[in-house]
């Protein structure tokens, strides 16, 4: 077998170097096996998708920001689609080529180690067949006969228990066979060694060779042999007979076969391994990008939160309904929902708190859908369902209030009794195609509904009206005149004067914006205030008013007030009270002079921020007046949780009087109330006579309206002032006078009608 394998490797490299290859057969293995990489685990892209569902934010995130991250997840989701495709399309190629290959190097191999084997098998036949004649020379042939001495016999036996040798044949120079030897029990069926044969090769002389294999029929022994005629030299040196050799191969060739079979398994498993390992990889890549793929795809189509649709899949899915809806001759209704209040809970119990219940909300609206991919959240507390079949706006209000009686009442967002919290929901409704025949307009339509609900006290329903379009567009106009008008200079400030009912004279003013615009002139506060407060203009703008209406209280007399209103978008920075108290050191204004009032809506947020707020402003000296009183909820813990100075009694109360019905007693009541915790009443909207007496008949002496005086220019204020004086100066004169006029006249002989005229007159 050594030999064999050593012939096998002299044919391989001689091929090789024909070939003009590398001698090393197994070097192109090695750098195959070289080149290729682990598999390739893509671990950056499933951290960067785990990441991506670890950062997602509880609260209400920004709309643009949230968009772009949508749509950068989309993006890297779709660019690897292809490339998913690509990788299984290369492992299907590698994998191919590799099993061809492996077929193609197996039949060269098999065919090479064919034809090697039978020069193999020639060689050592010759080789055995030289050696007996040789042998048989020594021994010297006994005269031209080819009589066989006892010496050749010996010889002869000796050849025959050569390995393998299984027949000898020997013949003399006329071609005749002088001597066979055989060790094997079939050899007679053997085809022997023809004279006229034996008689060509002797006559051919020294050099001449007749060599044959073959196979025996199945069952018989040898299997195959080979038979190989060679010409034997006499002691002159002439050709003096001929000897044939038989040789049994049949072992070698088993165990050349079985050495092949091994070696081209080798060969076959080797060009499996170098192809099926880049193969498996990327198989295995391919599989993990998938993962992702879905992963990332999930991501940028669902909230990591709640698991339900976000806007953009949801965009989607509604604008494929809108068209199938329209084509089938259906309605669609969209339901867009607000959690009413979703920042209270948030601050109270945290943002922890706050995930748990936006999960139970959506755990909630999940059994009023009928589908999940009709249900959205759209950001923060903000979700949206897609009604089909709707059947106009009438059907659309009964699913709402589905909706709506499926969210309000008790979550339990904690362990503890402490975390239960009482919800409700606004929903806005618009109904395609009468509202919109696309998603976005659609979806904004829904939008101003659910604002129109809002602004009305939340917990309702509301549906879409052209009405709302025109008021939003007016939002937006104004949003543009308030951007103009900051730049532009159009604000400017009017103080309306304060009295007190009993001395008739001026306490203070009320500071109120008014924007003059050049084409449209004096806008109302009512049209702007609101719209400023939810685009975040009344920050600056208040910072405004309070600086310029400082610097104008500070030139008035010691003993007047200013009243300033703060909004409850002031409070958000948490920085009001520092711009109180900078304020008031820039201007040299007291801060007993100085009153802020605040509405019950403020109130409302109960954040430590707030009260800290209100607590610090306190301590200043500045007054807390709270206004409008008697409207809202008008909680009377909030008169002594936040310490106020005084209440402003709502002008709607005062308007009450004369009408009749419960207004006048509730009216009483308040001033009551008001003086028995030491408050400062003030009554807003005094425009009548008759309101005016019914108010210092029940003891409120601080009053403000039209009846008394219009708000004025910062301009006209040192006016409204001097008159003040005057009418001071002449009432002190007319009391100095009647308590003269009394002195001089004797008590006992005044008629009693001029006394009385003289203390009216007083």
């Amino acid at each position: 077998m050594r030999k064999i394998a050593a012939s096998f490797a002299d044919m391989f490299r001689g091929k090789a170097r024909k070939d003009g290859r590398k001698v090393a057969a197994t070097q192109p293995l090695e750098e195959t096996s070289g080149r290729e990489t682990a598999p390739a685990t893509t671990p950056q892209v499933i951290e960067a998708g785990r990441e991506a569902i670890k950062k997602a934010s509880p609260a209400k995130e920004k709309k643009t920001k949230a968009a772009k991250r949508q749509k950068n997840v989309a993006r890297s989701a779709s660019s690897r689609r292809g490339s998913i495709a690509g990788d299984r399309t290369v492992a299907v190629f590698v994998t191919f080529v590799g099993l061809v290959t492996a077929a193609l190097t197996a039949g060269v191999v098999y065919y090479s180690a064919d034809e090697l084997y039978s020069k193999y098998v020639r060689s050592e036949a010759l080789e055995r067949a030289t050696f007996a004649a040789g042998r048989l020379e020594e021994a010297g042939l006994q005269g031209g006969d080819g009589s066989i001495s006892a010496e050749e016999d010996v010889a002869l036996k000796t050849i025959l228990a050569m390995p393998d040798v299984f027949r000898i044949e020997v013949f003399n120079r006329a071609g005749e066979r002088v001597r066979e030897l055989s060790d094997l029990k079939g050899a007679a069926e053997i085809a022997p060694v023809g004279r006229d044969e034996a008689r060509a090769l002797i006559a051919a002389g020294q050099g001449a060779l007749s060599w044959q294999d073959r196979r025996a029929e199945e069952g018989r022994e040898p299997s195959y042999y080979s038979r190989t005629l060679v010409p034997i030299q006499d002691a002159n040196g002439e050709t003096g007979g001929a000897i044939a050799v038989y040789l049994d191969h049949s072992a070698d060739e088993a165990g050349f076969w079985q050495w092949l079979t091994g070696i081209l398994g080798t060969i076959l498993v080797l060009a499996l391994v170098a192809f099926t390992i880049p193969a498996v990889s990327l198989l295995l890549r391919t599989r993990q990008k998938r993962e992702v793929y879905e992963e990332l795809t999930y991501v940028s189509g669902h909230d990591t939160l709640t698991g339900l649709s976000n806007r953009d899949e949801f965009l989607r899915t509604l604008e494929i309904e809108i068209r199938r809806q329209s084509d089938e001759g259906h309605h669609l209704a969209l339901h867009y929902i607000d959690i009413d209040r979703f920042k209270e809970i948030n601050d109270t119990h945290g943002h922890a708190a706050g995930d748990e219940f936006l999960k139970q909300v959506a755990e909630r609206l999940r059994d009023v859908v009928e589908k999940p991919q009709y249900l959205a959240r759209l950001g923060g507390d903000e979700f949206a369902i897609i009604q089909l079949e709707a059947g106009g706006t009438k059907y659309a209000e009964i699913h709402a209030r589905r909706i709506g009686s499926a969210l309000n009442g008790v979550y339990k967002i904690g362990e503890t009794e402490n975390t239960e919290v009482v919800a409700s929901a606004s929903i806005g409704i618009a109904v395609s195609p009468e509202h919109g025949e696309n998603a976005n307009e659609l979806l904004k339509n829904a939008d101003l509904a659910l604002n129109k609900v809002k602004a009305g006290g939340r917990n309702d329903i509301s549906v879409f009206t052209t009405e709302l379009t025109t008021s939003m567009q007016g939002r937006l106009e104004m949003q543009a005149i308030l951007r103009k008008a900051f730049r532009e200079k159009w604000f400017v400030l009017y103080f309306q004067p304060q009295y007190d009912l009993v001395t008739r004279r001026l306490t203070g003013f009320e500071a109120l914006l008014r924007l003059k615009h050049p084409e449209r002139g004096v806008v109302s506060p009512t049209e702007f205030i609101p719209v400023a407060e939810e685009t975040g203009l009344i920050e600056p703008i208040g910072e405004w008013i309070l600086k310029e209406s400082c610097r104008a209280a500070s030139l008035w007399p010691e003993h007047l007030t200013l009243a300033v209103n703060l909004s409850p978008a002031q409070f958000k920075k948490g920085n009001l009270p520092r711009l109180i108290a900078k304020t008031l050191k820039q201007t040299a204004l007291k801060a007993d002079r100085l009153e802020v009032e605040i509405t019950e809506g403020l109130l409302l947020e109960t954040s430590n921020r707030v009260l800290s707020q209100l607590r610090e402003i306190k301590k200043m000296g500045v007054a807390l007046i709270m206004d409008d009183f008697g409207t809202g909820y008008s909680s009377l813990s909030y008169l002594w949780r936040f310490s106020f100075d005084g209440i402003k009694i709502d002008r709607s109360f005062v308007h009450g009087v004369g009408v009749g019905g419960q207004v006048e007693k509730l009216l009483r009541s308040i001033i009551r109330l008001g003086i028995s915790l030491d408050l400062k009443v003030t009554a807003e909207g005094v425009e009548s006579a008759q309101q005016a007496h019914f108010l210092v008949a029940n003891d409120c002496r601080n009053v403000q309206g039209f009846l008394f005086g219009w708000p004025v220019p910062k301009d006209e204020v040192a006016t409204v002032i001097a008159k003040d004086i005057r009418v001071g100066t002449r009432a002190a004169q007319n009391r100095h006078d009647a308590t003269k006029s009394e002195a001089q006249a004797p008590n006992e002989h005044a008629p009693e009608e001029e006394v009385r005229k003289s203390r009216n007159a007083a």
